[in-house]
């Protein structure tokens, strides 16, 4: 990991902790941010620092809903645990697709050209999100306990925010919102939903580094780092929830989707800068 040091893990850190949550993309954001730093990580290195990072956002949710996993884990027929187990199928379904079918590798050589489009694509999700958000609140038929409609809607979805630079927080809450979810339950079953999703990425990623002998790239002299900047993502996390769903009662994605559109039209014009010098 050349060109990672102490401090820029950190600030990657709490990058990723706020942008794991906020709706603008937590991958995206750290492409960029590697780029800016001149960390020369792609592929497989910059898969598993950012399964690493994740990690600190996966404690910042358990921390945060230690009472409601507790409750779900005690009662999995009457609690949430059901729905989460619906939710995080489609997204295993997929993952298991694109590695057998080797899609995995192509949708990661394309992830750098493509993410001014998915980030994009991010913003128009959290208008529409913010309209229907409105929409439902205003005939008062917006539902506060997930159901299966909910739980598959947001599994779908959460496809869909595994591409870089498409927001997970986003696209599900999105998904829980257009089926009549509440927007704080959208957004508390979105960030139970990380959970699944986080340690299937860790499990897959590790696998695939053990399989090519490369585990040396967490371990070792890199590990001191790496381990900094998940602290500093445990952090920012669990500000970044409570943020967050403060912003969503409020249904003011709007903003989000402003920043997004405006950083994308940034990097397709550094790009095209760039393509012209």
């Amino acid at each position: 990991m050349e060109g990672l040091t102490y401090l820029r893990s950190i600030l990657l850190g709490i990058l990723q902790g706020l942008t794991e949550f906020l709706p603008v993309s937590s991958s995206g954001h750290i492409m960029l941010l590697s780029e800016i730093f001149g960390i020369e990580m792609e592929g497989q290195v910059l898969g598993a620092f950012t399964v690493m990072l994740h990690l600190g956002t996966l404690l910042a949710v358990l921390i945060f809903y230690c009472k409601r996993i507790i409750q779900m884990l005690a009662h999995p027929i009457k609690g949430d645990l059901k729905w989460l187990i619906v939710a995080t199928l489609p997204t295993v379904a997929y993952a298991l697709l694109i590695k057998l079918t080797g899609w995995d590798e192509v949708i990661d050589a394309c992830a750098r050209r493509l993410l001014p489009y998915a980030f994009l694509f991010t913003a128009l999700i959290l208008l529409l999100s913010d309209g229907i958000a409105k929409s439902r609140h205003e005939a008062k038929t917006a539902h506060s306990h997930v159901k299966f409609k909910d739980a598959l809607s947001m599994g779908l979805m959460q496809c869909v925010g595994t591409f870089a630079g498409v927001s997970r927080s986003g696209s599900t809450i999105t998904g829980g919102l257009a089926t009549g979810l509440s927007r704080k339950s959208a957004a508390d079953f979105s960030f139970m939903m990380s959970i699944p999703a986080i340690v299937g990425a860790a499990l897959l990623d590790g696998y695939g580094l053990y399989k090519d002998g490369q585990l040396n790239i967490i371990t070792g002299s890199n590990l001191p780092l790496i381990l900094a900047g998940v602290a500093a993502a445990l952090v920012s996390g669990l500000i970044a929830i409570k943020l967050m769903l403060l912003v969503v009662k409020k249904s003011r994605l709007k903003w989000f989707s402003l920043y997004l559109a405006l950083l994308a039209l940034t990097v397709l014009a550094n790009q095209y800068l760039v393509h012209i010098w």
